[in-house]
């Protein structure tokens, strides 16, 4: 259903948290910074508040780009326990590398894995997709129905074209979320098409077809984010071992000793070092 997702994260290190989202040929790096303390202009006493800056591939900001930032900004906005920041600020950057479909979708997946690794407080995990219905050709035999993360020739043809975002909650790694399954009612945080007119029928058929692609990208979601988890549990434990050979060593050695010894970045061989 979803094209290839790959995703990286922190590859900045002067963000609080920051991600790299893939989904084939659509790339989009989105950084956090914050919350932090902001122009008494632009806080709000009441909650946190949030600035989107929406960098394009190439070339300056079209309005489009603009309506980009105001329609992640909103969808921010349901997601961030805004409460518990009062009177800070959050600045989402999102730099759009290449787009070949779905990029507002990539978008929104990359601004939540950065506010993951930011450590920002959420009501779920927001995930979210772009469908589009085909036009329909005369002679065609049959209808062709929706498409799932369309390609950008795809939704240059498309006789419209959605995108849809969820707030998904619970569930543990590889499994689906309760409030995701067709029997209940999911949280929408975002839904927007363009394109032709289309019926009601259509339209739902996008948004089912949209739920079914978040389901796909949340359980992704939730594997890479084990993964990161793996990693900073092995990393503690390196650190954890590193520090009990330098404790050993002053022991055994004196302060000048272990200087001596761990004088090199990684340590010697056999304590956590290469």
């Amino acid at each position: 259903m979803m094209r290839q997702m790959k995703t990286e994260r922190n590859p900045l290190q002067r963000a609080e948290g920051s991600a790299r989202w893939e989904q084939d040929r659509s790339v989009v790096l989105a950084a956090v910074y914050g919350p932090t303390q902001v122009q008494a202009r632009k806080e709000d006493v009441d909650k946190l508040a949030i600035e989107v800056c929406w960098r394009p591939a190439f070339g300056l900001q079209t309005p489009a780009d603009v309506d980009a930032e105001r329609t992640l900004r909103r969808t921010l906005e349901q997601i961030v326990l805004t409460a518990k920041y009062p009177r800070l600020g959050l600045r989402v950057v999102v730099q759009v590398i290449s787009a070949d479909g779905a990029v507002e979708a990539c978008a929104m997946n990359a601004t939540c894995h950065a506010l993951m690794d930011a450590g920002v407080e959420m009501f779920g995990t927001l995930v979210a997709a772009t469908v589009a219905i085909p036009k329909i050709i005369a002679g065609d035999a049959e209808e062709l129905g929706p498409c799932a993360d369309p390609t950008e020739d795809e939704e240059r043809d498309a006789a419209a074209v959605g995108t849809f975002a969820y707030c998904f909650r619970g569930g543990k790694p590889g499994e689906v979320p309760a409030n995701a399954t067709p029997e209940r009612e999911c949280d929408v945080v975002h839904c927007s098409a363009r394109g032709e007119q289309m019926s009601e029928d259509d339209f739902l058929r996008m948004a089912t077809l949209a739920r079914d692609a978040c389901v796909e990208v949340y359980v992704f979601m939730r594997a890479a984010v084990c993964e990161w988890e793996e990693d900073v549990e092995r990393e503690r434990a390196r650190l954890e071992e590193r520090c009990k050979a330098v404790a050993a060593a002053v022991k055994e050695h004196g302060v000048d000793g272990a200087v001596e010894i761990f004088r090199l970045p990684y340590g010697p061989k056999g304590t956590g070092g290469a």
